[in-house]
């Protein structure tokens, strides 16, 4: 049987000049797409706050990558903030938590 894919909730706050984008749900291949619209065009300081992510796969880690890449190339700046266990040891694995811009309380 399927699982249907659950939906990931993004809400914006801030301004043109600073954003935060804050997710919850599952940042997965089904919901990828709309998060890396949802983040465009990109801020020149944005915050992503994951505290509300469950889960997040590859293809999730991914667009955490696409996304900071895409912000250097317009010389703009990414923080990733409130990053839940089971997204960090993800990252962890991957050696992500090393190379993306996460700042820890």
């Amino acid at each position: 049987m399927t699982r249907p894919p659950v939906d990931l909730n993004i809400e914006h706050r801030g301004t043109d000049a600073a954003r935060s984008i804050h997710l919850s749900g599952r940042l997965d291949a089904h919901q990828v797409p709309a998060f890396l619209g949802a983040a465009q065009p990109l801020a020149p300081h944005t915050t992503l706050d994951l505290a509300g992510v469950t889960f997040m796969d590859s293809s999730g880690l991914a667009a955490l990558v696409k996304l900071v890449r895409s912000a250097r190339e317009q010389a703009a700046s990414v923080e990733i903030v409130n990053v839940q266990d089971a997204v960090r040891l993800a990252m962890e694995i991957t050696g992500l938590y090393a190379v993306l811009p996460i700042r820890t309380a």
